[in-house]
């Protein structure tokens, strides 16, 4: 029989390769920006229901955004960080285009 110490150390460590595991598998397809505070991901991500741009450069970018009912894409500029777009229903996806912003 383990000893309780050895019991509580073991389900901690089941606890913590559950959570990585569950990070793992729920990551968006971009990769987490690195020392941005605010930004989920660089580029286009969605949560359940909301689409975000998130700019991980220090500067303006121009971007593409493809809405889903609309005919021809629309193009914007938006600020270093996290840009909310729209919903999932309206918004397919977004890239940054050559361009400036001004």
């Amino acid at each position: 029989m383990q000893k309780p110490a050895s019991k509580l150390r073991l389900a901690a460590a089941a606890f913590s390769a559950v959570l990585l595991a569950g990070t793992a598998l729920s990551g968006s397809a971009h990769a987490a920006p690195e020392g941005k505070p605010g930004v989920k991901a660089c580029g286009y991500y969605e949560t359940q229901t909301d689409a975000y741009y998130g700019h991980c450069g220090s500067t303006w970018v121009k971007i593409q955004v493809d809405i889903d009912w609309w005919p021809t894409d629309i193009k914007r500029c938006v600020p270093p960080g996290e840009t909310h777009l729209g919903t999932t229903d309206e918004i397919d996806n977004a890239w940054a285009i050559p361009g400036t912003c001004g």
